[in-house]
């Protein structure tokens, strides 16, 4: 392995080079783009957006090399045989008119697969053009990038450019220079209205204005605040607004680089009886509510409905809080469904804030693919009424409800090959409410590694010894409960399932149910939480029961029949970054607790003192258990990220459990951890063992750094560095140097690296990591390892999506 991979990075080394080379021995008429070199002598201008304005971008680096325009010179230096192709296509074209001269030939089509072949597909799938300087282009973009300076307030910046030759003129660095000078900043901002209604509206809320007196001038903020006063107006009546009623008249003729603005919003203008006179703008109350719950764009204006007239609170005749619902039938949608969903009222002034919020709560449904909301304004208004008033109309078109599918998959689970298929059958409205529900069959088989060494078993000749089969099925209901409902997303889940495997050691039985409540308290944030049972049954084979029952307590009791009742509560929380290039975190809070209340039962039952508690003849677990995993995303140039993660996992058994149940354990490896080691096969702590027991912790530490970066295409790679570990709360002979000591614990930090490729194909990522441990927490003397043994000990890893 170490030589082999030697040898590629010498290639690689050596492609690169010549590539390099090739770039101006092609072109010896053109001088090759490098770099680009950006100056800035005031922090305040955004150096990212800057940069987005340059027209002409040097080539791709991947580490240090250009291999991208190497791979396309390669392309280009072999022979352009596509003329030739297309001749021959033509001749082919021609003699098959004349056979068939009534069928149709796609001609464009035909002469598309002249570009086709490896010159082609080196230049364009993999390869990327040499980018050369065009001076023309650099003082293009000089005169954006002063443009920028000056809608950001820096009227009075020099930006200069200046092109620096070397290697005889055949490649160049552009350098851009800005001088920003002293900006302008708001020294008085007016907010003025013929409409007196208008005036006094947006002067009471002034105090909310993004333009703040001192601040930097800087037209994406005036853009902004015109949009944040066209949303309070639509929010407060006023549906006939739009931002092109504001404008802005600044004098800057002040001195002192300052600038007095005034925001001015304009009247709408009507035509009666052909006389044209400016009005003040109109505020709209909502009059009729209605919902087409299967409406159709092909529908005609004057289709028939039947019409149902549905009020949120039952006591109450038609009223304000009535909803028509309109459908060509018996609606397969329970009313009260779209009713709760709907925050649109009569009576009440237009909100622009209420319909989105409509839309999108109807979207969470899940079981509509069409969602429009319209305004209607009402024609019958008494002339005696002055109000303005609108009839609102929710056109819903439902999706297909039950979808039956067939998955078949290769699964490689803690290094373990195996297959498995699965039958899936969901409704998306099993009783008329929006409830999803979830039915799956699945069966699979793997080959596993044993316990203790001997043969492994073979199913049906097969090569499998392990296999698998479960089944499940939830509910998912949206909540009914006001408190809930109008605040945010909410969901109620049930699940019950159960799962046999059977291994090579031993049978095992898993039944669990869980219920769980789940609710988006803010857009980026969701809360759940959950009462859950899980029962575990083990049936070990003779020779396993033998065999463990030499070894200790602790070690039997992760193969022990056991029983967990647990609640749980989890915040996750990922931000939502405006930009591309703006960095953003993901958090995630989880607390998990079993046994705390049938202990205390136990208590009040007189339960003898030191015995282990049971349920229905089961030991049942008893354990505190808390994660905490941050992530930060940093964007960077050319489509580069870097990522950052730290996992904390605390688990504190007590009472009858002397270690975490085996299924709530921690491991710090594996292929979305530590990728150097396999799922479960570091620590705990400095523990060194040869036996095949899975490496498990009560508490757990986990650091990961990655950069990622495209390759071509829908091929991506990452280079990343892995730490952490496992370490159990309570010393264990089983396990020597695996408890965690404060004093200790930084000492038995693993180290992983590697370096992986991706295949991102939008609605999934193929992964393959390969990794090698630096620093080994189990070799008994200098933890680090020799170099020349990195690579003996690389360990592949295979997943779908990204590792965090």
């Amino acid at each position: 392995m170490n030589k082999s991979i030697k040898n590629i990075l010498f290639s690689v080394l050596i492609a690169s080079i010549l590539a390099s080379c090739s770039t101006t021995k092609l072109n010896p008429q053109k001088t090759f783009l490098v770099k680009n070199e950006l100056e800035i002598d005031d922090s305040r201008l955004d150096e990212y957006d800057i940069n987005g304005l340059i027209r002409q971008k040097p080539n791709r680096k991947f580490l240090v090399f250009r291999i991208h325009t190497g791979v396309y010179n390669m392309g280009a230096s072999m022979k352009d045989r596509t003329s030739i192709k297309e001749d021959k296509i033509r001749k082919k074209i021609q003699k098959k008119k004349e056979r068939r001269p009534d069928k149709y030939i796609n001609e464009q089509k035909e002469l598309a697969k002249a570009n086709r072949g490896l010159r082609n597909w080196l230049m364009n799938t993999i390869g990327e053009e040499p980018v050369f300087l065009d001076t023309i282009l650099t003082k293009q973009s000089n005169k954006q990038i002063d443009l920028y300076c000056k809608k950001n307030g820096f009227f009075n910046a020099q930006v200069s450019d200046s092109v620096k030759y070397f290697k005889k003129n055949k490649k160049a660095k552009v350098k851009y220079k800005i001088i920003a000078g002293q900006p302008y900043t708001i020294n008085k901002i007016d907010f003025i209205s013929s409409d007196p209604n208008i005036e006094k509206f947006i002067n009471e809320r002034n105090k909310q204005s993004l333009i703040k007196v001192g601040n930097i001038y800087s037209e994406d903020i005036l853009d902004k605040e015109r949009s944040r006063i066209n949303d309070e107006l639509k929010n407060n009546g006023y549906y006939a607004f739009s931002k092109s009623y504001i404008r802005y008249e600044a004098d800057s003729t002040l001195g002192n680089n300052t600038i007095n603005l005034k925001l001015i919003v304009n009247r709408p203008y009507e035509t009666v009886n052909g006389k044209t006179e400016f009005v003040n703008h109109k505020v709209y109350k909502i009059n009729k509510l209605f919902a087409i719950t299967d409406y159709s764009v092909l529908d005609s204006k004057n289709e028939s409905y039947d019409t149902l007239a549905y009020v949120k609170h039952s006591k109450k005749r038609i009223s304000q809080d009535t909803l028509f619902l309109l459908s060509k039938g018996k609606s397969r949608i329970k009313p009260k469904v779209i009713a709760r969903k709907t925050f649109i009222k009569p009576k009440q002034v237009f909100s622009l804030k209420q319909t989105n919020k409509t839309q999108e709560e109807l979207s969470n449904l899940n079981i509509f693919k069409y969602i429009n909301i319209r305004f209607v304004a009402d024609s019958s208004t008494n002339k005696n009424d002055k109000t303005n008033k609108l009839d609102a109309y929710i056109e819903l078109n439902q999706t297909t409800v039950n979808s039956i599918n067939v998955e078949v998959e290769a699964t490689n689970s803690s290094g373990n090959l195996g297959t498995a298929g699965n039958l899936v059958y969901k409704n998306k409205n099993l009783f008329r409410g929006a409830e999803l529900f979830n039915f799956r069959i699945r069966g699979g088989l793997e080959l596993q590694q044993t316990i203790f060494e001997k043969n492994y078993d073979i199913i049906n000749g097969l090569p499998f010894n392990s296999a698998e089969i479960s089944t499940e099925a939830g509910i998912k209901a949206p909540l009914n409960n006001n408190l809930f409902v109008q605040s945010s997303r909410s969901m109620m889940n049930y699940s019950l399932g159960f799962n046999y495997q059977l291994r090579p050691d031993y049978e095992r039985y898993i039944s669990h149910a869980k219920v769980m409540l789940e609710w988006k308290e803010s857009p980026e944030g969701i809360v759940q939480a959950y009462k859950q049972i899980n029962l575990v049954r083990i049936i070990p084979d003779s020779l396993f029961a033998a065999r463990i029952a030499q070894f200790s307590k602790k070690i039997r009791y992760s193969y022990e029949d056991h029983f967990i009742p647990g609640f749980g509560l989890t915040y996750t929380r990922r931000d939502q970054p405006l930009r591309k290039n703006k960095s953003h975190t993901f958090q995630k809070y989880a607390f998990e607790q079993a046994g705390f209340f049938y202990w205390i039962g136990n208590g009040f039952n007189n339960a003898k003192e030191g015995e282990i508690y049971k349920v229905l003849g089961i030991n049942y677990s008893q354990y505190f258990k808390i994660d905490i995993d941050f992530r930060y995303y940093k964007p960077w140039l050319n489509q580069t990220t870097f990522v950052q993660r730290v996992f904390i996992g605390i688990g504190f058994p007590y009472g009858n459990s002397v270690l975490m149940p085996f299924e709530k354990s921690y491991s710090a490896s594996g292929s979305n951890d530590i990728r150097a080691w396999k799922y479960r096969a570091l620590g705990p702590g400095s523990h060194a063992s040869t036996d095949f027991f899975d490496k498990s912790g009560d508490i757990s530490l986990v650091l990961n750094t990655e950069y990622r970066f495209p390759i071509f295409s829908w091929f991506n790679g990452a280079l990343f560095v892995d730490a952490g570990n496992v370490w159990l709360k309570n010393s264990s002979e089983e396990f020597p140097g695996g408890e965690f000591l404060l004093k200790k614990f930084y000492k038995q930090i693993g180290i992983g690296t590697g370096f992986g490729l991706r295949l991102d194909f939008s609605f999934f990522v193929f992964r393959i990591d390969a990794a090698f441990p630096l620093r080994d927490p189990a070799l008994p003397e200098n933890k680090w390892i020799e170099f020349n043994k990195l690579f003996k000990r690389t360990n592949l890893n295979f997943g779908i999506g990204y590792p965090f």
